[in-house]
């Protein structure tokens, strides 16, 4: 039991006082020792919450400089924050003029004036310069609260509170999401592109299917009105001559037989093409190749067109300036060619025309390194020539130029037939127009064959 003093000029009243008030200081003193357990705590909580974030998160002072740098702005930035801790932050971005020593200032401006950060994002930059897309947050904290981000920042030791401000900025790096939709757009962008491709190849196929079926009922309907033809000659002649058997004289009867025979052969010539052109495209066009004269080939096809020729006052050139003739073909389809050719320079030149046959050397250049000896049957007219945009489709099947429709005749498979004669060959043919007047029709046919 503690002894009282005797001391009379000691009041025992101001000593019971003075426990109670060591008492209270003492409490004071827990109190505030627990509070300062629990601030150190918070902060510990908060600094672990802003290095753990996934977000970059950085501290600036009111002067500029660094104070936190976590660990997300370490990875998005490439710096450690021993680095950078109190530093201006100039490194991190790429500053204007007017903003080189306040980073703080920039970030703000462009917070506030940026409506849509993703459509024009913040570009800070890597160690090694390399550019980094940010969207951006800023929180300006007032001195009171900076003793949670920082306990060891000026103020705390300083006791300086009144006004002080310091800017905590969030910056997410959106830099691998725009790259994923900038692929994306442009994956949309090439599947568009290719949409509108297909569609267009689609619409194209269209167009195509539509005209060759429009040339198809072209050609049938001009084909019923050519076999018509010669079958009503024949079926008339046969029937005159059948009736005027017996008052007829040999001479008359001779000449319906002439006109019968001319119509058959003519009849039989359109089938023929018909049969030929089946052929090819079935893959049965048959060549018997030999070694013959081109010239012996194109002179007997001319003998057979020098009437023709004369009734219209028409000339016919042929010219060869081939060092050798002879090449291996089979003369019956290079002269069914050479007749379709023909027969087309002769139709389309006007009465007293000039239509021309040339052959010389040349080479197929299908290598450049390896060009094949061949031989050139080119035929050229004085007609109206061929429309520029049917140069390649007067090959085709049921085709005829535009300029022949309806003025002279013909089923429109002697240019396609020819092709296929010509392909048969391993050869190739052309058309074009002459410079002054009239068509072209070019034909390169090597001088030997491969053998298969």
């Amino acid at each position: 039991m503690a002894k009282v003093s005797a001391d009379p000029l000691i009041d025992p009243d101001a000593g019971e006082a003075l426990r109670a008030e060591v008492g209270s200081l003492r409490e004071q003193i827990a109190q505030l020792t627990r509070s300062g357990h629990e601030l150190i705590s918070t902060q510990t909580r908060m600094q672990s919450l802003l290095h753990r974030a996934t977000d970059a998160i950085i501290q600036f002072e009111s002067d500029g400089t660094i104070s936190s740098f976590n660990r997300a702005a370490e990875r998005i930035f490439d710096y450690a924050e021993i680095e950078v801790l109190h530093q201006h932050g100039q490194r991190l971005f790429h500053l204007p003029p007017q903003y080189e020593q306040d980073v703080p200032a920039y970030l703000l401006n462009y917070a506030q004036n940026t409506k849509k950060q993703y459509d024009t994002p913040l570009i800070g930059l890597r160690r090694d310069g390399t550019p980094v897309l940010l969207e951006v947050s800023i929180a300006e904290i007032e001195a009171d609260d900076l003793v949670l981000f920082d306990d060891f920042s000026d103020t705390a030791n300083t006791g300086e509170s009144a006004g002080y401000e310091a800017f905590l900025c969030i910056l997410r790096d959106i830099t691998e999401r725009k790259h994923i939709d900038e692929e994306l757009r442009q994956h949309r962008e090439n599947l568009e592109n290719l949409v509108a491709e297909q569609v267009e190849e689609i619409r194209h196929a269209k167009d195509q299917a539509e005209r060759a079926n429009l040339a198809k009922s072209e050609f049938l309907a001009n084909m019923s009105h050519e076999l018509r033809t010669p079958m009503h000659a024949i079926l008339s002649y046969s029937d005159l001559g059948r009736k005027k058997l017996a008052t007829a004289k040999p001479e008359k009867l001779e000449q319906y037989f002439n006109r019968i025979n001319g119509a058959g052969s003519r009849l039989l010539s359109m089938i023929n093409d018909l049969l030929d052109l089946s052929k090819a495209e079935a893959g049965r066009l048959v060549c018997d190749m030999r070694p013959s004269s081109l010239t012996d080939v194109i002179e007997a096809v001319l003998t057979e067109y020098e009437v023709l020729a004369d009734q219209r006052q028409q000339k016919i050139r042929f010219a060869s300036d081939a060092a050798e003739t002879v090449i291996e073909i089979d003369a019956e389809r290079i002269g069914q060619l050479v007749r379709n050719l023909l027969s087309n320079a002769l139709k389309f030149s006007a009465d007293g025309g000039v239509v021309t046959i040339s052959i010389d050397d040349t080479t197929l250049e299908r290598n450049a390194d390896d060009p094949i000896p061949a031989v050139s049957i080119v035929v050229s007219d004085s007609g109206v020539g061929i429309p520029e945009a049917e140069l390649l489709s007067v090959f085709d099947k049921f085709e005829q130029s535009s300029r022949n429709r309806r003025q002279n005749g013909g089923t429109g498979l002697g240019l396609a037939i020819s092709r296929e004669i010509v392909h048969a060959h391993g050869g190739e043919i052309s058309a074009a127009n002459n410079p002054g007047a009239g068509a072209c029709f070019t034909v390169v046919l090597p001088r030997l064959q491969a053998h298969r």
